[in-house]
C-alpha cells in the first residue's frame, strides 16, 4: 500500500513505530547509544529528504536496510578518524622541537608515571603502545606479531595514546 501521508507525517508514523525497536537495532551494532541515536537521526533525516517516499511499500526492511547502510558509513568515517588521529600523532611526536620531558622532571619519578599509566591499559592495548613506541615496530610488524587486525593495532595505538597523554598531560 503507497502512502501518501505529507513528509513530515510519514517519517513521525515511522519513527513513532519503529524507534524503539531501531534505536535497539542499531545500538547492537554500534559502540554506544549515543552513537546508535545519531545514525538513527541520519536515518530519519535521509527519509526527510526523499522525493517519491509513496514508492516506498514497505518502510520497515526500508529503514533497517538504510540503517545497515549509515552504519557502514559511520564506521568508515570512525576508521578514517583514527588513523588521522595516529597520523597526527606521528607528526606531533616529528615536529616536537620542545626540550625533552626528562629535563623537567626526574627520570625515576617520570617513569614511575609511565609505568602507572600503562598499567592502567588492558595488556593488548599496552603490547601494542610498548611494541610501537620501545621497539619501533609498525602497525604492520605489531599485527603479525600479535596475530591481530592492522586495524585492531591502530585502533590500540590511538586509544592507548589518548589514555597516555591524558594520564600524563600535567607533564606534558
Amino acid at each position: 500500500m503507497p502512502h501518501q501521508d505529507l513528509p513530515d507525517t510519514f517519517v513521525q508514523r515511522i519513527a513513532t513505530q519503529l524507534g524503539a525497536d531501531l534505536l535497539r537495532f542499531l545500538a547492537r551494532r554500534v559502540r554506544n547509544k549515543s552513537d546508535a541515536r545519531d545514525i538513527a537521526h541520519e536515518a530519519y533525516v535521509r527519509l526527510l529528504r526523499l522525493d517519491r517516499k509513496d514508492l516506498i511499500r514497505d518502510p520497515q526492511p526500508y529503514v533497517y536496510r538504510l540503517a545497515t547502510h549509515l552504519i557502514h558509513e559511520f564506521e568508515l568515517k570512525r576508521r578514517a578518524d583514527d588513523a588521522r588521529l595516529i597520523r597526527w600523532t606521528e607528526e606531533q611526536a616529528l615536529t616536537n622541537e620542545t626540550a625533552p620531558l626528562h629535563a623537567y622532571i626526574d627520570a625515576p619519578v617520570l617513569r614511575a608515571r609511565i609505568h602507572n599509566a600503562l598499567s592502567a591499559l588492558n595488556p593488548s592495548c599496552r603490547a601494542v603502545i610498548i611494541l610501537n613506541r620501545r621497539d619501533g615496530l609498525t602497525c604492520q610488524e605489531i599485527a603479525e606479531h600479535l596475530g591481530i587486525s592492522v586495524g585492531m593495532v591502530k585502533k590500540h595505538l590511538a586509544n592507548g595514546l589518548r589514555h597516555c597523554r591524558s594520564h600524563l598531560r600535567d607533564l606534558i
